[in-house]
């Protein structure tokens, strides 16, 4: 018995290469779907003919000696064999995995790379060294796309004001009060902060808690006139911080909401909180709702909380926004780091378990 595996994109397909190789009375063995869900989903049959296949050459090959020219034998090397494909041509078939095999290396997995066979009959996959370095290469464009920039001053004479936003549960009354202590305790900065999260229970003690601590001014705003006001009052200020209420990505008035209130107040920069730990359709999805606000630049929050860092690295780099800051951790000035091109690309080739271990040696 001869026993052999065929691939194609459909059932009918692959079935057609069993008839074509081991003839009618070929015997099914196995069928599955490999790849499930993904561009490069195909169809695996195990398939068998229970004769011996060089006496049946034999035996035909008197046979074959009496047909014509033009007719081609019935079995042979040719018609089980299926033809050689190029390197260059399974290259281009397999750029659909680069994505997947880019999360693996993200997120610090071990990457189960696919052997070649010695089964006649099918196409040995790419050499294990070339998809590697196809998958490296495509990682490192997509890298080279971030880009940094931190805060600036359009006008010395006046105070900065920035605007947290973005969804419920990202962490931007901690991300605010981290970017209090930083700009205060490192950069010498007079700062105020100002919370507009009225729909959370204790958001606004949490921040108040923070301010009295550092011995900062701190206001809540319950109306957007009161937030104008604030700001007014706070004109001696070197920077002010604002941190605002979260609701779903999804909800299509709370980014109006923010606009309206944001619309006296002149100079305010948004910046738009991504979680790490988000999922990429929703990180789409938020990206989409709040580019409405013109977020100056991203702080990526709770890094610490998940290793799996392709759905966020793919993302900041289609976003075309620039990363402003980083957030890891509750402590309050600690887990706090104002964002560089240098760790940003080793930490999105090395993942935050490599690069915590780095930062402590």
């Amino acid at each position: 018995m001869i026993i052999k595996r065929f691939e194609a994109a459909t059932t009918p397909q692959a079935m057609q290469l069993v008839k074509k190789a081991l003839g009618e009375d070929a015997v099914i063995f196995s069928q599955k779907t490999l790849d499930k869900g993904t561009p490069a989903q195909r169809v695996e049959i195990m398939a068998a003919m229970d004769y011996d296949l060089e006496k049946n050459e034999s035996s035909a090959r008197p046979a074959a000696q009496e047909k014509t020219a033009d007719k081609p034998a019935t079995y042979g090397y040719a018609t089980i064999r299926r033809p050689k494909k190029t390197p260059a041509t399974r290259v281009e078939r397999q750029q659909a995995d680069l994505p997947e095999k880019f999360a693996k290396l993200l997120d610090n997995e071990e990457e189960k790379w696919p052997q070649s066979t010695d089964v006649k009959g099918t196409e040995a996959p790419l050499p294990k060294a070339l998809h590697r370095q196809q998958v490296k290469k495509w990682r490192d464009e997509l890298i080279d796309k971030i880009q940094v920039e931190h805060l600036t001053s359009d006008n010395p004479d006046d105070p900065d004001i920035i605007a947290l936003v973005g969804p419920t549960g990202v962490g931007k009354t901690t991300t605010a009060a981290k970017l209090a202590a930083w700009y205060h305790l490192h950069q010498g900065k007079k700062v105020t902060l100002l919370s507009m999260d009225c729909y959370r229970i204790g958001a606004t003690d949490q921040l108040r808690t923070y301010a009295r601590i550092m011995r900062l001014p701190c206001e809540v705003a319950v109306r957007k006139e009161d937030l104008a006001g604030a700001v007014a009052r706070h004109q001696d200020a070197d920077l002010i911080i604002i941190d605002t209420a979260g609701k779903s990505p999804y909800d299509p008035h709370h980014v109006d909401e923010l606009a309206d209130w944001f619309a006296p107040v002149a100079g305010v920069q948004p910046l738009l909180c991504l979680s790490a730990t988000t999922k990429k359709e929703d990180l789409s999805q938020i990206v989409s709702s709040y580019q409405a606000l013109a977020p100056r630049s991203l702080i990526l929050t709770k890094l610490d909380e998940t290793r799996a860092y392709a759905a966020i690295c793919q993302q900041v780099a289609s976003t075309k926004m620039p990363v402003g800051y980083l957030t890891m951790g509750q402590r309050v000035p600690e887990d706090f780091m104002v964002a560089d091109k240098p760790f940003l690309d080793a930490f999105f080739k090395k993942g935050w378990s490599v690069m915590a271990q780095e930062m402590v040696n």
